[in-house]
């Protein structure tokens, strides 16, 4: 019932947004340090300005030219995708809703499934110096947007591949300005650019600001996601009629205070997934479907003291995943769960498997700032069922002048393996319950220089990972194991360079990042940890000839990913690079009085290159979409 009630408020909830309906890769990297977060860095990776060009695009699609970040899709417009940070997996990664932890427990190939498009995002940003149990390698923070005034907006859009995108959101600011209320809901489908890859995507999302002077604030959210998609190939070869379906809903509470020197915060949290994955796709007759039921709880307080020293902030957070499955986890016991519980919804099927695990953190931070220099600096405590573990970190901001930024940082991270990790075990696959935490030490130094219209970068990291855990095989033809791999040590850079102007060369963004590991595939096909992205050049063009309202963006990206993979004639291959280079034109008329009416055009893989990011899925060539978008 509490859970329930908690999904219902958040359903009505709200994040407005402003006049500028678009996203917009940035460069500058911004350090923004709170009472409340005395201990993360921010880079901010997207952000909703100056390009109002990304109406098509999905969440990860936008992500695709980050150096630090890696996209890794099995089929068209994101349906399933893999996100990882400065060559780490995506079971490594954190993805937050408005700073709230959802990080599926389960398996990190759910994790990016947010009930949220690009049409109502604020921002994504990547943080470092994560604590706890989760971000090994940092986390992905997406931002839903706030709005300065009312507004109705919808969004249509249709493309290849019988394509089709609608949008419908909106803003309401009410009780003297102290009351945001937003909603969005939207639907994304697809035939498919090859067989079995048709897929149907369904969000819905609510946001409510409320601010209630001496009570504190208050700020809830709420989403459900549907999807059905089909995954020819997407986890074998083997099989090109795979199929998969699952379900998501989240909400979060979190209210904040400010009492004199004293900063309070907390929330708790909900997320529920179900997930039916077919390995021939309507027919369980032949193979049974896998299905899994995932509870996570959350729970954060944060307690912050302004003194003549800097902030001291006492931070705790907890979480329980609650799994119930068909091939993951322990054997159910008799009477362990009520009969009702264990009933698959809309199967006639009953989970076998169960497993609990609750685990917490606590930590202690400190930071101090001056006119020109900050520091920082936390020390903490994770709780797992794999005991206690020290992390720990520290962080140095400083700012000789007005044209330059520096910073410096060492952390210490961990992440608990998932339940896939440890318990899926089917034919060509094999877990391993004997696995433990991963754990990493990572040091991290930055520049940029800012002058004008003019912005250069540049960010230097070495991460030092133990027993870091990755799904490999020996040959095309062997069994896929979870195993844990002694010693990882990664090196990597990104450098940016940005020029905007007001002329018709609106701007200018050069990105390119370069890692390299330590060790090599040593003969090892690798799903995850082998298989980095090596080089990443992208050049980024912003452009408005002959008229302020129209605008054409055009970016080309050049990927280079080390590694090995199996090919479906059973050979072992080398990952070769690829070029992709993406178009977008739009005009905004002024046909509409009381708002504004924007008409684009969208294509993808502009140069038809046949690419993959996982060895033999074939990814879409040239898609090219039309849409409108009005807001009043």
């Amino acid at each position: 019932m509490t859970i329930s009630a908690l999904l219902f408020w958040g359903f009505l909830t709200a994040a407005p947004l402003p006049a500028q309906d678009t996203l917009n890769l940035v460069v500058v990297s911004s350090e923004r340090r709170t009472a409340l977060q005395a201990l993360t860095t921010q880079d901010e990776l997207v952000t909703a300005s100056r390009i109002p060009a990304a109406q098509a695009r999905t969440l990860e699609q936008l992500l695709r030219l980050c150096p630090s970040i890696d996209i890794r899709e099995r089929g068209g417009k994101s349906v399933q995708t893999d996100i990882g940070i400065r060559g780490g997996s995506p079971d490594q990664t954190m993805i937050q809703l408005n700073g709230v932890d959802f990080t599926d427990a389960r398996t990190g190939h759910q994790s990016h499934s947010l009930p949220v498009d690009s049409d109502i995002i604020g921002g994504m940003d990547l943080i470092e110096g994560i604590g706890g149990n989760t971000g090994l390698t940092g986390a992905v923070n997406v931002r839903t947007r706030m709005s300065d005034g009312n507004y109705l907006r919808a969004n249509l859009t249709g493309g290849s591949h019988g394509y089709a995108y609608a949008n419908l959101s909106g803003a309401l600011r009410t009780a003297g300005e102290r009351l945001t209320l937003f909603g969005a809901g939207s639907l994304r489908r697809s035939d498919g650019y090859r067989p079995c890859t048709d897929f149907t995507n369904y969000n819905a999302y609510g946001r409510i600001l409320f601010e209630a002077g001496k009570a504190g604030t208050f700020d809830a959210q709420a989403g459900w996601q549907k999807r059905d998609f089909g995954a020819a190939g997407f986890y074998s070869l083997a099989y090109p009629e795979q199929y998969e379906r699952t379900s998501t809903a989240l909400a979060s509470l979190r209210w904040m205070k400010t009492a004199g020197p004293w900063s309070l915060a907390a929330w708790v949290s909900y997320r529920k997934n179900f997930d039916c994955f077919q390995l021939i796709r309507g027919s369980e007759a032949k193979v049974p479907y896998n299905h899994h039921q995932t509870d996570n709880y959350g729970a954060h307080a944060t307690a912050a003291l302004r003194w003549s020293a800097g902030t001291t902030s006492l931070v705790a957070d907890y979480a329980c995943n609650y799994l119930l499955s068909t091939v993951l986890g322990d054997a159910i016991q008799a009477g362990a769960v009520p009969a009702q519980r264990l009933q698959v919804p809309g199967y006639d099927r009953s989970y076998t498997k169960m497993k609990i695990r609750h685990a917490g953190d606590i930590f202690l931070r400190h930071s101090w700032d001056g006119e020109r220099l900050g520091i920082q600096a936390s020390a903490g405590i994770a709780l797992s069922p794999y005991g206690a573990a020290p992390l720990w970190n520290a962080h140095l901001d400083w700012r000789p002048s007005r044209n330059w930024h520096l910073d410096a940082g060492v952390s210490q991270s961990m992440r608990l393996p998932t339940f896939t990790d440890l318990y899926y075990t089917a034919p060509g696959h094999k877990g391993n319950p004997d696995l433990h935490p991963e754990k990493a030490l990572t040091l991290k130094a930055g520049a940029v220089w800012g002058a004008g219209s003019f912005t250069l970068g540049a960010t230097g990291f070495y991460r030092r990972s133990r027993n870091v855990i990755d799904w490999v095989r020996e040959s095309a033809d062997a069994d896929w194991q979870c195993m844990q791999l002694t010693r990882l040590d990664t090196w990597g850079g990104d450098l940016r360079a940005e020029y905007r102007s007001e002329t018709w060369l609106r701007g200018v963004t050069l990105l390119y990042g370069h890692l390299w590991s330590s060790k090599g595939s040593a003969g090892l096909i690798s799903e995850y940890a082998l298989d980095f992205m090596r080089n990443k050049f992208s050049l980024n063009l912003l452009l408005s000839p002959w008229t302020d309202r129209l605008e054409l963006e055009l970016s080309g990206t050049l990927y280079d990913r080390a590694g090995n993979y199996a090919a479906a004639d059973h050979t072992t291959q080398p990952y070769k690079p690829y070029f992709l280079l993406n178009a977008n034109l739009g005009f905004e008329t002024g046909w509409i009085r009381q708002g504004s009416l924007r008409l684009y055009v969208e294509a993808e893989n502009l140069a038809n290159t046949v690419y993959f990011d996982y060895g033999g899925l074939l990814m879409p060539g040239l898609w090219l979409n039309a849409g409108l978008m009005i807001r009043i």
